[in-house]
């Protein structure tokens, strides 16, 4: 009974010594695909003034690439109030330091929703007079920014171009964003 319980201890330690060996020798390796949730708050002046906050949902590869797709809100001096969903996309330079620079690039549509006043003219037996009505009125247009910055560990900074459409008023309009942000 003494030499089984002999041998038994010999061969688990044995199997724990070949164990151990290959345990110390695998490589922890690198997340390739993790979940990023970006939030970026800003103010931008162009044709119009205003303010943005943008939530961006997506995966980071390798670290240095980020994508995803986002929603926000802004308020802004054309159309009131903007509601943009868009395709996002990052890349961070690595280069070994905390601080990366980063290039930030974002596209799709923007719903839009503002008021009108219309004046009419009211007739009545005591004569005639005009009266204002509010229209609450919606459009969908067109939502890019390109822009530039950098990051400190999940802290960001971004500075760039945007370019807009706005259904109230014609034409295309672009400007210039700053954001700061955080990622989780």
């Amino acid at each position: 009974m003494k030499r089984n319980a002999l041998k038994c201890l010999a061969v688990l330690c044995i199997a724990f010594l070949c164990g151990l060996g290959s345990l110390s020798a695998q490589e922890q390796q690198e997340k390739k695909i993790a979940y990023n949730f970006i939030n970026e708050y800003g103010f931008f002046v162009g044709k119009s003034v205003g303010w943005t906050g943008v939530f961006v949902n997506g995966i980071s590869i390798k670290q240095n690439d980020a994508i995803g797709i986002g929603i926000g809100y802004g308020l802004n001096t054309a159309t009131f109030q903007e509601v943009p969903v868009f395709l996002n996309y990052r890349h961070y330079f690595d280069r070994g330091r905390k601080l990366k620079p980063l290039i930030n690039i974002a596209a799709g549509a923007a719903l839009h929703f503002w008021t009108e006043e219309n004046s009419v003219v009211v007739h009545n037996e005591y004569g005639s007079y005009y009266d204002y009505i509010d229209e609450n009125k919606h459009g969908v247009g067109m939502y890019a920014t390109i822009a530039g910055g950098f990051r400190v560990k999940a802290l960001s900074f971004t500075g760039g171009f945007f370019f807009r459409t706005f259904p109230s008023v014609k034409g295309f309009s672009g400007g210039i964003e700053a954001k700061v942000g955080y990622t989780f």
